[in-house]
């Protein structure tokens, strides 16, 4: 039986351009089912989607003992949803909009997030 979940990332920069942390009241942190538990949990993907504008992300997974290391994505308003599969393990997932640019401003433009457990 399919799980699904969705929200929208906060508003806010987290992180400025050379990924150094702004603040992580802006941030998001997702605690999930731990995904490909076989006969528990099967495969897990989280999906991210914007409009108006495009929109880079920076995330990061937690497989309950460290932080794998920080990835950053690019939304792009005109694509489909940007989708990944999560590794086996995951516990916690952690999302915050990163500045493109010292001049980017655009820091409230919606982005959704979709968590499928399949």
């Amino acid at each position: 039986m399919a799980v699904f979940q969705l929200g929208d990332v906060p508003r806010g920069f987290t992180f400025n351009e050379s990924g150094g942390l702004i603040h992580y009241q802006d941030a998001l942190l997702l605690a999930i089912p731990q995904p490909n538990q076989t006969g528990v949990w099967g495969d897990a993907y989280i999906s991210f989607g914007s409009s108006w504008a495009d929109v880079r992300l920076k995330v990061q997974f937690h497989n309950g003992t460290t932080w794998l290391p920080a990835k950053d994505i690019d939304v792009n308003q005109g694509d489909g949803r940007l989708a990944e599969k999560l590794p086996k393990g995951i516990q916690k997932i952690h999302v915050g909009r990163v500045k493109k640019s010292g001049g980017d401003v655009v820091d409230d433009n919606p982005v959704g997030w979709l968590l499928e457990i399949l």
